[in-house]
This record gives C-alpha cells, sequence and structure tokens, in this order.
C-alpha cells in the first residue's frame, strides 16, 4: 500500500468532494462544507502558511459567527502550518482527542471482510432510523437527532451515500457504524462506530465494519478509511488497517471568546 498516494488522494477528495446533501465552498485556502438542510457546518481541508493561518482562521471564525453557528475544523498531522492545532486552541476552539487516519485496501479483502458470522442490518427505511437513533445515543450519550436526520433524508431521497448499519442481539440494537461512500471516491468512509459496553468483545463492532467493508466493495470503493480512537485502533489494526496519518477534531461555538 503506497501511504503517501493515499493521503494525497485524501487531499484531493477532501478539498473538491462533495457527497449528496453536502453544500462546498471551496476558497483559495480552505474548503467549508455544510449540510444543505441540516446545522452541521466545517472546515474540512486547509492550504495555509506560517503568514497567513492566523488572518485564515479569524476570517472563518467571524464568518461562521455571522452565521450563527458552530463549525469543527478538522487538522491532519500533514496540514501546515505545524502549530494549525495550537493556533486554534488560541482562538477558543476546543481541540478533540488525537484520531488515527486507517485505510484497508479492498482488492484482496481478508474473509472477515466478505464472511458474515453475525447478522448485521442495514438501514434501509425512514422507520428504522428511530432504531439507530436510540442505540447510538445510549452508546454515545449524546444527540443524534442531526443525523438521524441526515439518515433519513438520504433514504428518502433514494441515496445510498451515507447509510446506517446495526447489530442485534438479545432483540435489542447493541452495535452501531454508518458508511459514506460516493462514485467519484476511492474511499469508503467508516464512521460512528460503536458497542455497548455490556456486549463487547463478542465481535459485534467487527460484525458491523464487515458489513459495511461489503457495501463498500459493491459500490466500487478502493478502500475502507475510518478516523479511529485508542478503543478501536487496535480492533481495526488487527484486521489489517494501516495508518497513514492523525487527525483532530477542533470545534468553535458561536459562545466562544472573541
Amino acid at each position: 500500500m503506497d501511504h503517501r498516494a493515499i493521503v494525497e488522494q485524501l487531499d484531493r477528495e477532501r478539498r473538491n468532494l462533495a457527497r449528496d446533501g453536502e453544500v462546498l465552498e471551496v476558497l483559495p485556502d480552505v474548503t467549508r462544507g455544510r449540510t444543505a438542510q441540516g446545522p452541521r457546518h466545517w472546515v474540512i481541508y486547509s492550504k495555509l502558511t506560517e503568514s497567513t493561518a492566523d488572518d485564515a482562521i479569524e476570517r472563518e471564525v467571524a464568518h461562521h459567527r455571522r452565521l450563527g453557528v458552530g463549525f469543527e475544523w478538522k487538522v491532519f498531522s500533514h496540514d501546515r502550518p505545524p502549530d494549525l492545532t495550537e493556533r486554534l486552541a488560541r482562538r477558543g476552539f476546543e481541540i478533540g482527542p488525537r484520531e488515527a487516519v486507517l485505510v484497508y485496501e479492498l482488492s484482496r479483502p481478508a474473509a472477515w471482510a466478505t464472511q458474515g458470522a453475525v447478522d448485521v442490518m442495514r438501514v434501509d427505511r425512514p422507520a428504522d432510523v428511530p432504531i439507530f437513533r436510540r442505540a447510538a445515543e445510549t452508546i454515545f450519550a449524546k444527540d443524534y437527532s442531526p443525523t438521524s436526520a441526515e439518515l433519513t433524508a438520504a433514504i428518502e431521497a433514494g441515496s445510498f451515500q451515507h447509510r446506517a448499519y446495526v447489530a442485534m442481539a438479545d432483540g435489542r440494537a447493541v452495535s452501531i457504524g454508518r458508511l459514506y461512500t460516493h462514485p467519484d471516491s476511492a474511499f469508503a468512509g467508516l464512521y460512528g462506530g460503536g458497542t455497548l459496553a455490556a456486549y463487547r468483545g463478542r465481535g459485534l463492532y467487527r460484525a458491523v465494519v464487515a458489513a459495511r467493508a461489503r457495501d463498500a466493495i459493491a459500490a466500487g470503493a478502493k478502500y475502507l478509511v475510518v478516523d479511529a480512537l485508542p478503543t478501536s485502533r487496535p480492533i481495526l489494526e488487527r484486521l489489517g488497517f494501516q495508518p497513514v496519518a492523525e487527525t483532530w477534531p477542533c470545534d468553535w461555538r458561536p459562545e466562544a471568546a472573541v
């Protein structure tokens, strides 16, 4: 696996690729994104220097303050300048935990990716979204109404670029995950994977990864990509995922210091 080529492809896509339900603004030095009908806003790409970074940060803060919304600035380990996260922190951003960008090549998938030992339900009907939402809110202890609204809108629009998955045990949803694909992307993104504490160690997380891998292959993706926290990184690396970069979610809210 050519890690440098993969990172370059990731950069091209985060610079220019919008999925269904997303709107991108490609500026000379950053790419802004937002959901077309929802509350999420973000900066997904930046190309800055030591002399331009602070002005760009100030501009993005001012832009989102005028809109009255918070946003996430996604910083990657190869983004410049090298102290970008420190500059964001000084401007009032909350720097989230470091995540490892892991990639799995799908050209010759291992048996785990093609043979599911646990039944996983793909959320294909609006009526099934609340099942996913209840599990997600229990697992992660936060509001999943915006994500649920995005999933419902995608289903109702006939889009398959954002999908949710649920593994059941003892008659309840206990493990979840989401998948992003795009016909012009080399990557299928794994997001929001988690399992109820009482059900960990039973292979449910791995089963939800495998279900998404199968759909990623069917969608024509070349790689799976995931921003992994330390809790999931060992599991994914045992499956054959390889680290190619690191990333930090940096969040700004309108109430942050002026």
